[in-house]
């Protein structure tokens, strides 16, 4: 027998290839082996030459990734082992892989079983690697040596039916609509999307990696390197809401707006507005809200003991009240039930009530609801607009929302929500991530919220927004508000089932477009 002696055995080419490897071509090596001269060479006899186990090893190995088949071919079970080695190959992906030889000692020459130790490496695309041993069992059958398959010859872990597998571990941080889907741009106003991602940043986090035993719906992780960061935020936005939104205000020619939120939560459901709505948004633009604001004015009167929704009340067409004097649009009454006057919109009653009410009654009561006050909400800035203490002369005009008062889509849409629900609102736009509340006030007073809904149902059903009363359990206030230059705004505002909403036209001359618009968002 010929002494061990230091030799490299190198299967797919010269040693200057040994670094280009993979699952594409395997590549086997011994940098310190000991082997034997007799192990390695084949056995000649006259007309043959008979393939040691350690060169049918070797061949093995190296054809293991690269042809899986091939491989297989030299086992004792090759339908088995070359489903095995194909899903491995496809679960490691671009991962390289490398084994050598150690310990091997040849076998007896009457030997018909062998044992061959090799040591695996597998670099990953995270440039980690993956070490272990595996013993590879040799057969000799008639004068050829076959490969004992078991999938231990992959990785001593493995079992029938599982692979080696590399994946990414996702980080989950992801921005997403309230369906549950990516965020995507265009699915809400640019201006919109662009303060949400700004605000909240990459959410998305660093993926990790992890490698290990998959088997069926199981796996088994042998290493890993998990997910940093990343965070899950949702915008509270309703896709099909939103769209809703969009197509009413896109049929306009004047410049419109919608926002709508939930009645129960406040979370914002819809921000929409047209191209002809230029140099603001319906979070911040400030107009005079018109009769919108009469919900704010029979709080207060009512909450002052001035008036009951069954009381009689004037409303003449034309009354001067201090120095102010107000008009009706065409219509007058020397006596109706307030609910009437609210549904019909009398600018006179309101003018009265007003006049009679002490300066900071409206500005209180309005915060109350939602106007005048403010928010620091995530993912947008707001503002609901404002209504300023005011001597009885101007709260004559402030009653019926001209004058002074001023209000935002986003703050009218919390006027309807906080009627309806009864409730301080708290508007939010990214869930979780709730508005900080400053100069807000509290509830409105629980007695005299039926009272107040059921007025804004008869605005519906008899009154001034008649022509939606197909909608039904629809509750709201029109408005119409004098913009200067001979315009009007128009507005409608209010709530069916748990959506509560705001819509403005701009110079639209009157509430009928707001109306126009309401329709189609509620029938999208």
């Amino acid at each position: 027998m010929q002494p061990k002696t230091r030799r490299w055995i190198l299967i797919s080419g010269a040693l200057a290839t040994a670094t280009i490897v993979g699952v594409a071509g395997a590549l086997l090596w011994s940098p310190d082996p000991v082997i034997s001269e007799t192990s390695n060479k084949a056995v000649e006899t006259p007309g043959k030459v008979v393939e040691t186990p350690g060169q049918v090893a070797q061949t093995f190995v190296n054809q293991m990734f690269a042809d899986s088949n091939a491989a297989a071919g030299l086992t004792d079970a090759p339908p088995a082992a070359g489903q095995a080695l194909a899903a491995t190959r496809t679960g490691m992906a671009q991962s390289a892989y490398q084994a050598r030889f150690t310990d091997v000692a040849p076998p007896a020459a009457d030997a018909t079983t062998a044992e061959l130790t090799a040591s695996v490496t597998w670099t990953m695309p995270s440039s980690a690697q993956l070490n272990y041993t595996v013993k590879i069992g040799m057969q000799k059958t008639g004068e050829s040596w076959k490969v004992r398959w078991t999938p231990a010859i992959i990785h001593p872990q493995l079992t029938e039916g599982a692979s080696l597998v590399y994946r990414k571990a996702l980080a989950d941080g992801a921005l997403l609509s309230r369906d549950g889907k990516p965020l995507v741009k265009g699915s809400i106003p640019d201006g919109l999307y662009t303060t949400i991602t700004a605000q909240v940043g990459d959410v998305s986090g660093t993926d990790g990696w992890e490698v290990g035993i998959s088997a069926g719906a199981n796996f088994t992780a042998l290493d890993g390197k998990k997910p940093e960061g990343g965070e899950k935020l949702t915008v509270t936005i309703d896709p099909a809401r939103q769209n809703a939104a969009q197509a009413a205000v896109d049929a306009l020619p004047q410049g419109a707006a919608i926002v709508a939120v939930d009645t129960k939560t406040t979370e914002i459901l819809a921000v929409a507005q047209n191209k002809a709505l230029a140099n603001t948004n319906p979070f911040v633009g400030r107009y005079a809200p018109g009769s919108t604001m009469k919900i704010v004015t029979a709080a207060a009167a009512v909450e002052a003991g001035l008036v009951t929704a069954n009381a009689q009340v004037p409303c003449p067409q034309r009354a001067t009240i201090g120095t102010r004097t107000v008009n009706n649009a065409g219509f007058g009454h020397d006596s109706i039930a307030f609910h009437s006057a609210f549904a019909i919109s009398c600018n006179t009653t309101f003018g009265r009530l007003g006049h009679q009410l002490p300066a900071d009654a409206l500005p209180n009561m309005a915060k109350r609801f939602g106007l005048g006050a403010d928010w620091d909400m995530p993912g947008a800035q707001t503002n609901t607009g404002k209504v300023p203490p005011a001597t009885g002369d101007q709260q004559v005009e402030n009653s019926f929302g001209q004058g002074n008062v001023v209000a935002s889509p986003f703050g009218m849409a919390l006027v309807a929500a906080t009627a309806a629900s009864g409730r301080t609102p708290t508007p939010t736009l990214i869930r979780g991530r709730a508005a900080t509340a400053s100069d807000v006030g509290a509830a409105p007073p629980a007695a005299l919220l039926p009272q107040l809904r059921q007025m804004m149902s008869e605005v519906v059903t008899a009154g001034t927004a008649k022509q939606l009363s197909g909608f039904r359990g629809l509750a709201g206030k029109t408005g119409t508000a004098e913009a200067g230059g001979g315009t009007a705004h128009g507005w409608f505002i209010g709530y069916q089932g748990t959506v509560a909403f705001a819509v403005f036209v701009e110079n639209a001359g009157s509430s009928q477009s707001a109306l126009t618009a309401t329709a189609k968002f509620l029938s999208g």
